[in-house]
């Protein structure tokens, strides 16, 4: 729950079983041994060994098969150009992930463009 301008607004947390959120997309996640952070949603990870097979990542480090849910970041009024260069950082930020995290052969072949 949060106020804005006064009015108290609830936040509607998604279950990640439920439904998978949008790459590119500013949002809330939840992981029961750390709380709730702020970052991107990068796809699923084919190699990781659990039906949660889900990527979430943040400038802390990224998460996978650990977050159960997860909610959209709407901008204030005047931040709609916020929300084309959250999709820019997201894909160099998903790059740098890979870049790191696997070798140069293993790369594309691990997660969905």
């Amino acid at each position: 729950m949060f106020a804005d301008s006064g009015e108290i607004k609830m936040i509607n947390w998604i279950k990640i079983e439920d439904e998978i959120p949008e790459e590119g997309k500013r949002l809330l996640y939840f992981f029961e041994g750390t709380g709730v952070w702020a970052g991107f949603y990068y796809g699923r990870d084919e190699s990781y060994p659990s039906s949660n097979d889900h990527v979430f990542g943040c400038e802390a480090g990224f998460l996978t098969g650990d977050v159960t849910h997860y909610c959209y970041i709407d901008y204030p009024e005047g931040g709609e150009w916020r929300v084309e260069a959250d999709k820019e950082f997201s894909k160099e930020a998903k790059k740098e992930m890979l870049h790191s995290r696997y070798p140069l052969g293993l790369r594309n072949s691990i997660w969905n463009q």
